[in-house]
């Protein structure tokens, strides 16, 4: 894909992504193309149709936040630090549109990513508990539906700014929770 063609199609996934964090639900394309600042043709040349939209953008925030994940377990400190990085990342790149989009959806299985993100977060898990910051109660399940409900937003109103920056420090409460009290 040229490189012009590229920078639109992500320009047109962010919009998506924002607007779908905005208006709780599934966005008019021509809503869509406006906030991305580019021609209604354009979105159609890369998403002939709602469903390819929709898709598009689903795995785009899932493969955001899984690369960025992936990079933290690498390079953080700890496991918890690695954990605390990988979910205010998912906030930021939209990983509520994927719970909010899911029943759109005909087609609700990526396979690719399921593994990266199972994988991943057993490694988060299985670090910060080896590094005996975390409970140890505490299972990948219970993060994902987490991450789930801190990334929907509130449906009062508020900004997308303040819905984010509420969701982030609702997050680092619950992460704080998380952690077993450090001994001196």
């Amino acid at each position: 894909m040229r490189a012009d063609a590229q920078k639109n199609r992500e320009r047109l996934l962010d919009a998506a992504v924002e607007l779908i964090l905005e208006v709780g639900g599934e966005p008019s394309r021509d809503a869509v193309a406006e906030r991305a600042g580019v021609g209604i043709g354009t979105l159609y040349r890369h998403f002939p149709d709602q469903q390819s939209l929709l898709h598009a953008v689903a795995r785009y925030a899932l493969e955001r936040s899984i690369s960025a994940g992936e990079t933290f377990v690498e390079n953080a400190p700890d496991g918890v630090d690695a954990l605390r990085q990988y979910m205010h990342a998912a906030l930021d790149n939209g990983i509520g549109v994927v719970n909010m989009i899911h029943p759109l959806l005909d087609k609700r299985d990526w396979p690719d990513l399921h593994t990266r993100a199972s994988t991943l977060m057993k490694v988060i898990v299985r670090r910060a508990k080896q590094d005996g910051r975390l409970r140890s109660d505490l299972s990948e399940p219970d993060l994902v539906f987490a991450m789930i409900r801190f990334a929907r937003p509130l449906a009062v109103g508020l900004p997308l700014s303040e819905e984010r920056a509420i969701a982030h420090r609702h997050l680092d409460f619950y992460i704080d929770g998380l952690c077993l009290p450090q001994r001196s």
